[in-house]
């Protein structure tokens, strides 16, 4: 080794030592070292020796201590505090609706006793799986997208042909801890994490011929549509093609191919609603819903008499008539229900608060410069938004109830993978300067 690259180690080592963020230190000590080469040729060309030329280099450079404490805080770990208060203020309202629920319904027996101490138990639990998910660094999952693709294809197989638990006419949920969850419900959450790994993989971008590889993207886009489909699920089917479409633009830039996959999936949707009866008579009376007197129609109704009689002050918190309890108002129905509780002025300050952390998630995507965690924070963002506005668009009386939660608001268990999906997201932010621009890892 040259003495001049010797003394050049041991100054970006100390440099580095006072860096904690690793994944910099190679991009720094590159940075470095052209400064160090470009003061030694000036230096050199005004006719210094190598050596002086070395020395007066290191003394341009700077206190490599000093150098390396500002580097730090350029590329420390970055806190979501934005989103964080989003998330804890979501959580608030959520109990302080349970606690209405409980106390407009009393002992309706229909509802699971001590809905705020479940719920409670339910967000305490969800914020301890989001702090292992903010810690867990995600350029691992990208070379692990492969087995989270293709775990979300096993879990539903397993659930599907398996599962002994037989729900409300389905074999969706399973029993874990003493826990019920929604399986399927839970899957589109890890295709996703999965396809905006493969799509910026090596291993498919490279993949040997342009229509192998289109084949390939295409086939991994729609392979969870069809299970959808065949399984059936609607409220996944939607939910996962109103993610994935975008995600596969942002990601490949094929605009024309992704018009054509569109529109031959909202094709084939519109022709499998047309096909089953029963949902072809639900569309008809989300669109007519004067003209049924019972089902679908009388609750839409049902829905509109309760905003319009909800005032800007609401109900409050009392024990409602008997004529007036809305169904499932812990879950389905809870944005109306908290409308009719807390008035307009509650449900407008609702509305403030979730576009505001809606807007917030998609936000932190612009600010992370590497691909891949951009297009998984796009991914997650866009999977929780697309809940969140559903569930206002409830309140409009005309959006079907597809059972789809309203995420960290409404009442179940559904909120763990709510809160994994954003400690995820807050982990990419957490790195957004701790790792190089475009850095990619190498595929399985």
């Amino acid at each position: 080794m040259e003495p001049n690259q010797k003394v050049l180690n041991r100054y970006l080592n100390r440099v580095c030592a006072e860096v904690k963020a690793k994944g910099m230190h190679d991009e720094i000590r590159e940075e470095l070292s052209g400064h160090f080469a470009d003061l030694m040729m000036e230096r050199q060309q005004q006719g210094a020796s190598e050596e002086e030329a070395q020395q007066y280099a290191i003394a341009q450079l700077g206190d490599p201590q000093a150098i390396g404490r500002d580097l730090h805080q350029i590329h420390k770990p970055r806190i979501p505090w934005s989103l964080l208060a989003g998330v804890i203020l979501l959580s608030v309202v959520s109990l302080l609706g349970m606690a209405a629920v409980e106390a407009g319904f009393g002992d309706y027996y229909k509802f699971p006793d001590a809905l705020m101490l479940r719920q409670s138990v339910y967000i305490v639990l969800g914020i301890a799986v989001m702090a292992i998910m903010y810690f867990i660094n995600f350029k691992q999952l990208q070379r692990a997208s492969g087995w989270i693709y293709g775990g979300a294809l096993l879990l539903i197989a397993v659930v599907m042909w398996f599962n002994p638990n037989m729900i409300n006419g389905t074999r969706r949920y399973a029993f874990i801890l003493g826990f019920r969850f929604d399986l399927i419900g839970y899957s589109p959450y890890l295709f996703i994490v999965g396809l905006a790994g493969l799509l910026k993989r090596p291993g498919v971008q490279n993949a040997s011929g342009s229509r192998i590889r289109n084949w390939k993207e295409v086939g991994l886009l729609l392979l969870p549509a069809a299970i959808y489909l065949v399984i059936p699920s609607f409220a996944e089917l939607v939910v996962y093609l109103a993610v994935a479409l975008p995600l596969y633009v942002w990601i490949t830039r094929r605009w024309g191919r992704a018009v054509v996959v569109a529109a031959s999936c909202v094709s084939g949707l519109a022709l499998y609603v047309w096909s089953e009866t029963y949902l072809r008579d639900r569309f008809n009376r989300y669109l007519f819903i004067n003209d049924a007197e019972n089902g679908v129609g009388f609750l839409n109704r049902m829905i509109h008499s309760t905003l319009t009689s909800a005032g800007w002050g609401g109900q409050g918190i009392v024990e409602l008539a008997e004529d007036k309890r809305l169904p499932y108002p812990y879950t389905d129905f809870f944005p109306v229900y908290l409308v009719q509780s807390f008035g307009w002025a509650g449900g407008l300050l609702l509305l403030v608060l979730v576009c505001w952390f809606v807007l917030r998630m998609l936000y932190s995507a612009r600010t992370v410069s590497d691909t891949y965690g951009r297009a998984l924070i796009l991914a997650l963002a866009l999977m929780l938004s697309i809940r969140l506005i559903y569930g206002l668009t409830i309140l409009t009386g005309r959006m079907p109830l597809i059972s789809i939660p309203f995420p960290f608001l409404s009442y179940g268990q559904h909120v763990f993978i709510e809160f994994a999906a954003l400690g995820l997201l807050m982990g990419v932010y957490r790195r957004k300067d701790m790792l190089p621009a475009g850095q990619a890892p190498s595929s399985l």
